[in-house]
Formats: structure tokens, C-alpha cells, sequence
């Protein structure tokens, strides 16, 4: 396709994300109190244990921004798969037609690996809260602002759903012919280096157990993505070869015939 082409195949994809997005946004308006009420429950824990902390709203917009930046949030995790199959699309064409079945293994995976993700971030949360929070003094009143702590909230849920998606675009380039496992292994350093600095700055747990524990799965995935990548680069030199074999034989017999026509 020519570059115009590309652009404009992009932007269809964009928008239909988008479309997407906005129609979770709209079931994420009417779930908008049960969310509400679990990303506040570390807040109601703290008050059990006798602490004393508040969501503050500043504004007079503020409760209603909040309800729309959670149900935009909303909508994003309902539309995983519908945002990660249209990235796929957009890519397919690279793909030989039997590799186009893939999308639909990749959208699935997709969505799973980032799940999984998010759901590590919501595991995180509470623990976050209530250890960041421990170095309150005894008598100190805790007004936390409401858009500050749904944001972080939010914020780490998508960042650890992205980053399980890392090792899924690694399998999609060795698929296309891009990046081939060799080249994956030989930076298996950097993977390790990477990982670790990621989860030390993405968790917010001072606690060292958590983030060796996060990297090392991310590490599992990218081994995984590796061996995956492995595979499917045998089975493409394999096929390479037998072509070039067969190529070869054809030319072969092409010489062959013709030094017979001339004799």
C-alpha cells in the first residue's frame, strides 16, 4: 500500500477505536457507582482500621469530571478486545493469508495479557494505600483530593496492562519477518535491566518483594515471547530452504533441458 494509503487505513482503525471506546464509555456511565465504590474501598478499609481519611472534591465540576474520567477508563478495559483486534487489523495486511488466522490469536491473547495486567494494578492499589499511608502520623487527618488518587489509580491499572502487551508485539514483529528470536535473546540483558527499572518506578510499594516479583513475571512473558518466536522461526527457514530447494531444482532442470535443446 502507498504511504497515503497507510495514513488513511490508521485513521480508520483511530476512529473505530475510538467509536469503541465510546460505547464502553457509555456502559461505564451507568457502572460508574460500583466502580466508584470498589477503587474507594482501600479508603473505607482505612476508616475500619480507625484512620482517618476522606476523598476531598475541590470544584463544583469536579464530581462531575470524575464520573466522566471513570467511565472513559471503564469503557477502555471493557473495549480491550475490540481496540487490540483493531490493531491487529491494521497490521494484517503485512501477513500472508494463512497468518491473517492469527489476528484473532493475537486479539484473544491480547486481551487476556492485559487483563492480567490490570489486574496485577488492582492487586497493587490497595496494598499502596495502605503502606504509603502508614507514614501518616497517629493524629493526622488524611483529605486525599479525589482526582489525584483516581488518576494514580487508574494510571497504574493501564500501565501494568500495557506492559504485558510488550511481549505480545514482540511475537507480532517475529511474525511478520521483523525480529527474529536470535535478536531477542542476545538482549536478554536489557530485557532484565529494563524490567526492573520499569516495575521500580511503576509500583508505588517501597516493598522490594513486589517489584522483584512483577519484573519476574514480565521477565516469564518475554522468555515466552522468545520461545514462541523460536518456533516460528524454524518453521520459516525450513520453508525458506525447501522453496530455494525446489527453486534451485527447477532452475536445474531448466539448464538441463535447454543444454539438451542445443545438443
Amino acid at each position: 500500500m502507498p504511504l497515503v494509503d497507510h495514513l488513511k487505513e490508521a485513521r480508520r482503525r483511530l476512529i473505530l477505536i475510538l467509536a469503541g471506546v465510546m460505547v464502553g464509555t457509555v456502559a461505564g456511565w451507568f457502572l460508574y457507582p460500583y466502580l466508584f465504590a470498589y477503587m474507594a474501598q482501600p479508603l473505607k478499609d482505612l476508616q475500619s482500621s480507625g484512620l482517618s481519611a476522606e476523598l476531598n472534591f475541590e470544584t463544583v465540576s469536579a464530581a462531575f469530571d470524575l464520573k466522566l474520567k471513570l467511565s472513559m477508563f471503564a469503557g477502555f478495559i471493557l473495549t480491550t478486545p475490540w481496540w487490540v483486534y483493531q490493531i491487529w487489523a491494521y497490521i494484517g495486511p503485512a501477513l500472508k493469508k494463512k497468518e491473517k488466522i492469527y489476528a484473532v490469536a493475537f486479539t484473544v491473547a491480547g486481551a487476556i495479557l492485559f487483563t492480567a495486567g490490570a489486574a496485577v494494578g488492582v492487586w497493587i492499589m490497595p496494598h499502596a494505600v495502605t503502606i504509603l499511608t502508614s507514614f501518616a502520623p497517629d493524629s493526622a487527618v488524611m483529605l486525599m483530593r479525589s482526582s489525584m488518587y483516581f488518576s494514580f489509580y487508574m494510571r497504574l491499572v493501564i500501565v501494568f496492562g500495557t506492559s504485558f502487551l510488550v511481549p505480545l508485539a514482540m511475537v507480532g514483529l517475529n511474525f511478520m519477518n521483523v525480529l527474529r528470536a536470535k535478536s531477542m535473546l542476545k538482549a536478554w540483558r536489557w530485557a532484565v535491566i529494563s524490567a526492573f527499572v520499569f516495575t521500580a518506578f511503576a509500583n508505588p510499594l517501597p516493598d522490594p518483594w513486589n517489584m522483584t516479583f512483577q519484573a519476574l513475571a514480565m521477565l516469564a512473558l518475554y522468555f515466552l515471547a522468545v520461545g514462541i518466536s523460536y518456533i516460528h522461526d524454524r518453521r520459516y527457514d525450513r520453508r525458506q530452504a525447501r522453496e530455494e530447494a525446489e527453486l534451485d531444482a527447477a532452475l536445474a532442470a531448466l539448464e538441463t533441458k535447454e543444454e539438451t535443446e542445443e545438443l
